[in-house]
């Protein structure tokens, strides 16, 4: 498993750690999407159809008897190859990293920017930011995206992260940057322009998510 996974599967992880049975991984080669490049709508969203990109079935033993919500926002399929190129992402490298689907439900996503200084996790959850806050407390810094409540945290599973978690109704969706090796070189900080990221993606959560 790369270090890119491994961060994204351990930052599930660290959110839930008293979940016994782990990552149950949807794979995720590499692939190009379907694409759509209009803006978000209150309508249905635009669904990328590729099938390496389809998330995992959320209905299982654990998730009947868990209580909590299903996620409907999923990140690798909800989010338009325009939008992440517009914040710096390259969407061809687009992947589903780790998902879980247990007593906890985590939804993932990972993309990576063409000179591959950054790596971004995009992951849609079922626990609340309430419980997140409780998690990380004193480690976070409120904010608010385009009037939503969240969260800023530094340095979750690794000095070279940055997230910000952004209210859902179902949890809330996790944005997460890493800074790998060539952009350490190039002195770039993980929390740089985490905000406008953020401002750019939560449209795509839909009003009603």
């Amino acid at each position: 498993m790369s270090r890119r996974k491994t961060a994204a599967c351990g930052t599930v992880l660290a959110i839930a750690a008293l979940v016994s049975s782990g990552c149950d991984s949807g794979g995720g080669s590499t692939a190009a999407s379907d694409t759509a490049t209009s803006a978000p709508t209150t309508a249905a969203p635009t669904t990328l159809t590729a099938p390496s990109l389809q998330p995992p079935s959320q209905d299982n033993k654990y998730t009947r008897t868990s209580g909590r919500p299903k996620v409907v926002f999923d990140p690798c399929t909800w989010i338009p190859d325009d939008a992440l190129a517009r914040i710096g992402f390259d969407p061809t490298t687009r992947k589903r990293a780790q998902d879980m689907v247990a007593e906890y439900t985590f939804l993932t996503c990972q993309v990576e920017t063409t000179d591959q200084t950054r790596t971004l996790q995009l992951i849609s959850g079922n626990i609340t930011l309430a419980e997140d806050k409780q998690r990380y407390a004193g480690k976070t810094q409120p904010t608010t995206i385009n009037g939503r409540e969240a969260i800023t945290t530094t340095q979750k599973t690794s000095a070279d992260e940055c997230d910000l978690d952004i209210q859902t109704k179902a949890g809330y969706f996790e944005i997460g940057v890493i800074v790998e090796t060539a952009g350490r070189v190039k002195g770039l900080q993980p929390c740089d322009h985490i905000n406008d990221i953020g401002t750019t993606l939560e449209p795509y959560v839909g009003k009603d998510n």
